[in-house]
């Protein structure tokens, strides 16, 4: 590392990345021919995206994970020569997947058609676990989170937790369904689902930021030391041994939500590695979260439209 680099704070691990295509028509027509407007293409995954917001924060950060064959070496080249951000990725025999969405004018959702990944062989698991345990020694945070590929068991989450948690680092989750079930048993320092997440993980529906900030309440009872609840465009919640807050965040005009959970993710991670309060950090998450949403595709806010948006996050206890 050179000495004018910083050593890395924050480690993300995303086990399933992907390249994601964004094919803009004017309208989809099943079972015939469409003519393509544009074409967008960025690298993607949980991880992925927390590592670039952090590296655009000034945030000293660490990508690993899996990448194979020609869509990873693009991945990991569009990630350390475009966003600077430094890898450390297990190379693995399978392709990183790609993934495609078609958007019709209008601004209805896209159609996502998502592949599972590649398949990850034993000995491939192994090596991402020692790497893990090696690199999270010194680590502020480790960030977990994503889609799980082909041959990764659905206690991954919870495995790496614990691995990263003995090197004294605070594990950070961001997952759904059986891995974030079996990833709170590695009790980890900070959760962050959406409404969809916490109601298959509470069992009731979550609709308000009330019910937000009721069910963040229940998961930091629950153990968990800082819990965020997100409910769209309508805010998040977070409660910590601080406090509870709600986060409302700026109307703006919302292009594409793709990676804005993951945004809000990097924009506390960017408070907390210097110590700062929660309420600063949901604040910052927040404008994170929004600024990616102003973003065509599957862009990412950068740091000039956080800061700009920052002022205008209501921020207030609960």
């Amino acid at each position: 590392m050179p000495e004018h680099e910083q050593k890395p704070e924050v480690l993300t691990v995303t086990v399933n990345p992907s390249v994601d295509r964004l094919v803009y028509v004017k309208r989809l027509v099943l079972h015939d021919a469409n003519r393509v407007l544009r074409i967008e293409e960025d690298v993607g995954g949980k991880g992925v995206n927390v590592a670039r917001v952090l590296r655009r924060l000034g945030v000293p950060v660490l990508a690993a994970g899996f990448l194979g064959g020609r869509t990873g070496r693009y991945v990991q080249r569009e990630l350390s020569e475009i966003d600077g951000v430094r890898c450390a990725f297990v190379e693995i025999r399978g392709e990183t997947r790609t993934n495609l969405a078609i958007q019709e004018e209008g601004g209805s959702p896209p159609t996502a058609l998502n592949e599972r990944g590649p398949e990850i062989s034993p000995v491939e698991l192994d090596t991402l676990l020692k790497a893990v345990e090696m690199l999270s020694g010194g680590m502020r945070f480790v960030a977990l989170g994503g889609s799980l590929p082909p041959g990764v068991p659905t206690d991954i989450y919870a495995t790496l937790g614990e691995v990263a948690s003995r090197r004294g680092a605070k594990v950070v989750l961001d997952a759904d369904g059986e891995p974030l079930v079996h990833g709170l048993k590695a009790c980890p320092y900070l959760i962050k689902p959406n409404e969809n997440e916490a109601e298959r993980l509470l069992g009731r529906a979550i609709d308000t930021l009330d019910d937000a900030a009721r069910a963040a309440c229940e998961l930091h009872k629950g153990g968990v030391p800082i819990a965020i609840v997100s409910v769209g465009e309508k805010g998040a919640a977070v409660a910590s041994p601080e406090g509870c807050w709600v986060a409302i965040p700026p109307k703006v005009r919302a292009v594409s939500t793709i990676g804005s959970g993951d945004s809000m993710i990097a924009g506390v991670l960017s408070v907390l590695v210097r110590d700062g309060t929660v309420e600063e950090a949901i604040r910052w998450g927040t404008a994170a979260g929004a600024a990616t949403a102003m973003t065509d595709g599957t862009d990412i806010g950068t740091a000039e439209q956080i800061r700009e948006l920052l002022p205008q996050v209501e921020v207030r206890r609960w």
